[in-house]
Order: structure tokens, then C-alpha cells, then sequence
């Protein structure tokens, strides 16, 4: 059963797989910090998975396709919003909806733009740079550069948080009484929180099409953006910890498809849905997030 562990293409497999949930989660951390809970990530993620092919395979060009992934995450997002924030859904039936919306709308237009199929070939989301030949090397650097691009984003949005800007956020998440006081215009900063987070969730949907399955399906995202927020339960709601509990749930996700399933059984498959649920379970209610998290924007007057 540890075989997988000490191979190459297993922990290949798990960097690959983290790239998706890093930037779904940090969209998710982000939108969560100003006080939406961004239930709507998984059909968010979806949207980016669907532009993100559809503008490779209509431009020839993998940069076209995460411009296309992430402005489509965008728009999602901020769809969400006006579901959430205009029309008083609430964030979780605002979130079911777009998910909802999101599998028919996005498997209708497969149907009618691509009805022989989805998918990129050959064509790869991956590093612009030869490979270093060895094992550790080539896991480590040998990664697509959106990759490296969610560590990148973390950390800035660590230091963000800790900025005027970013207290503006954290003050629309933590209390809507002083970030009225301060004059903090709440529902600017989550729609823009909300833009951020779009775009993150989109590039990972990006990121999942082109560099991981290539193809898209209604299954491709597969629960990943619910996934996503217990990464950031998991990681009591800081930017950092994100990119450990991401890597965690992709080990299980890469362990799940690499042990031998003679020996252990398909159930393995299930480890990342299972630490879902453990994280849902464990740290609901225990680690506090953001106090305003989910409750919507006052009335008007």
C-alpha cells in the first residue's frame, strides 16, 4: 500500500492535481474573507474547464484558452453575486443554482459546439522549459507555470489581507457594523472580492482542463470545488495553510488512482470525498471563520 509513495509519477501526479484545488480554494479564501461563501466554486470551476478548452481548440493557442478560462470564471462568479446580493437567494441556493445551471448550460453547449467531442489532443498546459532529467527535479520545477502561480498567489494574498485594502475585505467579512462605520462600501468590495475569486477558480478550472484531463465532460470537475472550501476550512481560513490541505487532499485524490486496487479495493478512490467530510466534520464550528461569512448584506435602510 505505500508503494505508490516512493514513485515518481504518483508524486507527479499529486502536484498536478494540487495546481486545480490551490487557486479553486484561495478563489474560495478570498470571496470567504469579505463574507460570501462562495458556495458556487464548483460550477465556477466547471465554467473554466469548458472555456478554457473551447478557446484552445477555437484559437490553436493554450494562452488563449486560460484568458478565455479565467474571463468565464469571472462572469460566473459575479453571476453568483447578483443571485446571492440582488436577488436575496442567499449564497448556498445562489450557489446551487449556478451549479445547477452551470452542468445543463455547459453540457448543452458541448452538445451543439462540439458534438464529436471536446478535448485538446496533444495539447498540454506545462512547463515552457526542457526538463532537468531527474526524478526530484522534474516534480519539483518541471510544473506548469499556473502552478507555481498558486504559491505565488497565496503568499500575496497574505500580505494583502494585511493591507489597507485588505483589511476593507476582512472588515466586510468580520463585521458589518464597524465596516459601515469606517465608511467600508460593502458591496463594492464583495463583488470585487468576488471578481478575484472568480478568477482564481477560473484559472484553476484552466489549469484542470489543459494540463490535467484535456478533455471535458459534465464529471470533469468531479466535487472538487466543494473540496476546494474544506480546503479552506481546513486551513482556518489563511491563505498559506490552503496550499497544504490542497496538496493533502490531491495526495489522496493521486494515491486513490496509483495503489493497487486489487489489494486494497475501488473504496480508496473515495479518500478525497471521505477528508471532506472528516474536515467538514472536525473543524465545523471549532475554527471560526469569517463572523459575517454567508449572511448576506443588510437590508436597505
Amino acid at each position: 500500500m505505500l508503494e505508490p509513495f516512493t514513485t515518481e509519477s504518483f508524486w507527479f501526479a499529486v502536484m498536478q492535481s494540487a495546481g486545480p484545488l490551490c487557486l479553486a480554494a484561495l478563489g474560495a479564501l478570498i470571496c470567504s474573507r469579505a463574507g460570501v461563501l462562495f458556495v458556487g466554486v464548483e460550477g465556477t470551476l466547471l465554467g473554466g474547464v469548458f472555456f478554457s478548452i473551447a478557446g484552445t481548440i477555437w484559437t490553436g493557442s493554450l494562452l488563449a484558452g486560460v484568458v478565455l478560462g479565467a474571463v468565464a470564471g469571472v462572469a460566473i462568479a459575479l453571476i453568483f453575486g447578483v443571485l446571492s446580493m440582488e436577488l436575496r437567494m442567499g449564497d448556498i441556493i445562489g450557489g446551487l443554482v449556478v451549479q445547477i445551471v452551470a452542468l445543463g448550460v455547459f453540457a448543452f453547449l458541448q452538445q451543439e459546439l462540439f458534438p464529436d467531442g471536446q478535448t485538446i489532443g496533444n495539447q498540454r498546459l506545462e512547463a515552457p522549459w526542457p526538463s532537468f532529467g531527474g526524478a526530484v527535479g522534474d516534480v519539483v520545477f518541471h510544473q506548469n507555470l499556473l502552478l507555481y502561480g498558486a504559491i505565488l498567489a497565496a503568499v500575496a494574498m497574505h500580505f494583502f489581507l494585511k493591507t489597507k485594502w485588505g483589511l476593507r475585505v476582512r472588515a466586510s467579512g468580520e463585521s458589518l457594523t464597524a465596516a459601515t462605520s469606517f465608511g467600508v462600501p460593502l458591496r463594492r468590495v464583495r463583488y470585487a472580492s468576488l471578481a478575484a475569486g472568480g478568477l482564481l477558480t477560473g484559472l484553476g478550472g484552466a489549469v484542470l482542463g489543459l494540463a490535467v484531463v484535456g478533455t471535458f465532460s459534465t464529471n470533469t470537475v468531479n466535487g472538487r470545488g466543494f473540496i476546494a472550501l474544506a480546503c479552506v476550512m481546513l486551513a482556518a481560513w489563511r491563505p498559506i495553510p490552503v496550499l497544504g490541505a490542497a496538496f493533502l487532499f490531491a495526495g489522496a485524490e493521486a494515491y486513490g488512482y496509483q495503489v493497487d486496487n486489487a489489494a486494497v479495493g475501488d473504496w480508496v478512490k473515495l479518500l478525497p470525498y471521505v477528508l471532506t467530510l472528516v474536515a467538514i466534520g472536525v473543524f465545523w464550528g471549532r475554527r471560526s471563520g469569517p463572523a459575517e461569512e454567508g449572511r448576506g448584506l443588510p437590508a436597505e435602510g
